[in-house]
């Protein structure tokens, strides 16, 4: 399920990221667009505060979903070596690939059209209805409401 995140998600989780960063070798941060740096230090919540402990390890530091995302990201478009990135890219396909067919098998589109469906009580195909290009909705939804009542 596509979770949608706020821009408050995104505040936080960029100063959670930047923190993140803090802990990363400079070797590894270098590789990061500064515009990118730069765009996440703009953007971050300045008024949450996020403390990594180098001490724990990374499975157990208190961090958001997005959060990991981010750095997810962030390693597969600098960090990861080409033969890496080729196998991610697959296994990420091959993921898409399987919830397009979960979502074809949930929700099959075969009969969507092949049956004509009547407007109830008036017996008429929607397909032998017309559509007018008017930039008045109001003219439109009139117009319609007309050719009904003259086909009855």
């Amino acid at each position: 399920m596509i979770h949608l995140y706020t821009k408050e998600d995104y505040a936080k989780s960029y100063t959670e990221l930047l923190e993140i960063l803090k802990y990363i070798s400079y070797n590894d941060t270098n590789k990061i667009p500064k515009e990118k740096l730069s765009y996440y230090e703009k953007y971050k919540d300045t008024t949450y505060t996020y403390v990594y402990n180098p001490h724990l390890s990374f499975e157990e530091q208190n961090i958001s979903k997005l959060t990991l995302i981010l750095i997810a990201n962030l390693y597969v478009e600098y960090w990861v070596d080409d033969d890496e990135r080729i196998q991610i890219e697959a296994n990420d396909k091959k993921e898409l690939y399987a919830i397009e067919m979960e979502k074809k098998n949930r929700y099959p589109t075969e009969d969507l059209f092949s049956k004509r469906k009547k407007i109830e009580n008036y017996n008429i195909p929607i397909t032998s209805m017309t559509v007018i290009n008017s930039k008045n909705p109001f003219k439109k939804l009139l117009t319609i409401i007309k050719k009904l009542f003259k086909l009855t």
